[in-house]
């Protein structure tokens, strides 16, 4: 028997039925990287399962796993040019200042971090996730399914963004070797 209250999307029922199965330190230590709106959706996915026999929670678990594996389903965006990409303001940087700059820009502003990876090549975009932390990479994967949804202008002006950040991190670094 099932909670009451409506009826749970297809993933997050999913998250839930493998997350009751975790024990409790990683549970935790998972509970501490999800957002506000992330925790009350596993809440209510949790009520909900509450009944759910053990062998569709080990399913469950078994197909996040999996999932993990596979890694991050990147959107595929339509009207990308990568000729006329605005992100390629990130290629006259060195690697570990935009790095820092992306993990920095995750807290506040996962959005813009998405996009940008999003837009960027492949390698690079490999070699940036794996600099993120657990948390930084949960901000950005909470935005990617709205990703799509960025249109040009928007694209544009969250590009000047990460160049204005790359561009002060630079003139930081400098100052710092000079003194």
């Amino acid at each position: 028997m099932q909670g009451t209250g409506p009826r749970l999307a297809t993933g997050v029922r999913r998250a839930a039925l493998a997350f009751s199965v975790l024990p409790t330190p990683h549970a935790d230590s998972i509970s501490h990287l999800l957002n506000m709106r992330e925790r009350v959706r596993l809440r209510e996915g949790l009520s909900q399962v509450r009944d759910a026999p053990d062998h569709e929670r080990i399913a469950a678990l078994h197909s996040l796993v999996r999932a993990t594996r596979a890694g991050v389903d990147w959107p595929v965006l339509a009207a990308h040019n990568a000729d006329d990409c605005p992100f390629h303001i990130v290629d006259g940087h060195p690697f570990e200042r935009v790095a820092t700059v992306f993990a920095q820009l995750s807290e506040r502003q996962p959005m813009t971090v998405a996009v940008a990876l999003c837009h960027i090549p492949l390698d690079t975009r490999s070699e940036l996730w794996a600099e993120l932390d657990a948390g930084a990479r949960s901000q950005v994967l909470s935005q990617l399914p709205e990703v799509s949804l960025v249109g040009t202008v928007r694209t544009r002006i969250l590009a000047r963004e990460v160049a204005a950040r790359l561009t002060r991190a630079a003139k930081i670094a400098a100052t710092r070797t000079l003194g």
